[in-house]
């Protein structure tokens, strides 16, 4: 829809100003979004890393090694989970940010 077909409907006060923000906090979510895949994504790879060179220990019956490369790897697995679990999160929060966008935008735009 052109910006010449929809005007701003004069009855609804401040709708414009609440549209704008909405789409900030909505960018600044996609954001947040798309820099906890990349966090995930090489949390992923050490934690792949880890488990690999956990796996390789046991293979040559080295358990005390393994424990301890899991032991020192922990951090970096338990991290993997909470970043996961706050993907979660804000993907759900983009979603009602999005779904709240268009409903103010439909309420505050209107056809002349």
């Amino acid at each position: 829809m052109s910006a010449a077909m929809v005007a701003f409907d004069p009855f609804v006060p401040d709708m414009e100003g609440a549209v704008v923000e909405l789409r900030r906090e909505a960018v600044n979510a996609v954001v947040r979004q798309q820099r906890l895949r990349e966090e995930i994504a090489a949390i992923r790879t050490r934690a792949h890393e880890i488990e690999q060179q956990a796996s390789r220990a046991l293979a040559r019956g080295e358990d005390l090694l393994a424990r301890q490369i899991l032991s020192r790897g922990i951090f970096t697995l338990k991290t993997r989970d909470v970043l996961e679990a706050e993907l979660a999160e804000v993907r759900g929060h983009v979603g009602q940010l999005l779904a709240t966008m268009v409903r103010a935008e439909n309420r505050a735009w209107r056809r002349p």
